[in-house]
């Protein structure tokens, strides 16, 4: 909020903005913003802000102060309520309604001012908006596609990242993965950005690509958090962003169309989504492709959940699937007994 990767959003919804957020996905100014932004507490700590005009933010890992809230209004809200406009389920098994069941009932709504930064092991990579805008500027860049994931890359989605630069015309990529908070059995966030730093030094132009560490956490929101996800990639600089089939979705709580007809109803949002389904393997045609002429025989399925399954097994993947260098790094770390996956 404070950095700008969430613009306009300043600090921490209004019971309004919140309410106008679930019906509409939009701000009460009308300008689009799909998913709440909030801080919940209990009732103690409810209780113990009352009257608080301003309060410090400090870790719980290290006590540190690193930003200030300057409150100005507390209410308490349905999180069924919540949960059914934002995930579209209450179900406790999704991961977001489980996040959100499990903070207090309290809300609470103000600015933030930054005080400092969250240490953090990939801070050479978490560049702020301000900072991503100056390098595509020093690069020449205009038009610039974002890519979103929480995933190691395998060669599915190689494909789209190289098809949306050359479909679209765009100076180059922004590889922008997220690095914080996830679910178990998520691959853990050095693991990814390792992945594509190894991609980038073997096969992608550096003329073309930029890779960057995305401080947030996923919410598993689905088609409202795809246009999350865009709206802040368009806050980083870029023009265009990359949608996937399932785009950051989970289990088989939203269809593959939900994500395009909400980027739909929601007109021009000041960046361009390029949309993308599921992309299979073609043996016959020996190419990645959304459709094919040859039969079901020649197609092989690419998912991340398959290529976690897998590594997680120790079954190496075929060069088809994940580049040889990628799945050998992942599986080394495996075979050494170093974390790859979230516990």
């Amino acid at each position: 909020m404070a950095l700008g990767t969430f613009s306009p959003i300043e600090g921490f919804m209004s019971r309004k903005e919140l309410e106008s957020v679930m019906k509409d996905c939009r701000l009460p100014n009308g300008v689009v913003w799909p998913l709440p932004i909030t801080l919940q507490v209990d009732e103690r700590t409810h209780d113990k802000l009352k009257n608080k005009e301003s309060v410090v933010l400090a870790s719980a890992d290290d006590g540190e102060a690193y930003a200030l809230l300057h409150i100005d209004g507390m209410y308490k809200y349905d999180l069924d309520k919540i949960a059914a406009s934002v995930f579209g389920t209450n179900d406790i098994a999704h991961p977001g309604v489980k996040y959100l069941k499990n903070g207090g009932p309290y809300f609470v709504g103000g600015k933030v001012d930054l005080l400092k930064r969250l240490p953090s092991k990939n801070k050479y990579l978490e560049i702020t908006p301000r900072q991503a805008r100056a390098i595509f500027e020093n690069k020449g860049w205009t038009r610039v596609v974002g890519f979103h994931t929480r995933n190691v890359i395998h060669r599915a989605h190689e494909h789209i990242q190289k098809l949306a630069v050359e479909k679209y015309n765009c100076d180059g990529i922004f590889i922008h993965p997220v690095v914080g908070p996830k679910k178990e059995g998520d691959y853990r966030e050095d693991i990814i950005l390792k992945t594509y730093e190894l991609m980038m030094e073997k096969f992608y132009p550096s003329e073309k690509t930029v890779l960057g560490a995305f401080q947030s956490y996923s919410r598993y929101a689905g088609p409202r958090e795809a246009v999350f996800t865009a709206l802040c990639r368009k806050n980083f600089g870029c023009s265009h962003f990359i949608v996937g089939r399932d785009h950051t979705g989970v289990g088989t709580y939203y269809k593959s169309h939900d994500v395009k007809g909400l980027f739909d109803s929601l007109g021009d949002i000041g960046i361009t989504p390029v949309f993308f389904n599921e992309i299979n393997y073609c043996r016959s045609c020996d190419s990645y492709t959304e459709k094919c002429l040859h039969g079901p025989d020649d197609i092989s399925r690419i998912s991340g959940s398959d290529a976690r399954s897998m590594l997680k097994s120790r079954r190496p993947l075929p060069g088809w699937f994940m580049r040889p260098e990628i799945s050998r790094y992942i599986l080394d770390h495996i075979k050494n007994d170093r974390e790859v996956f979230v516990k």
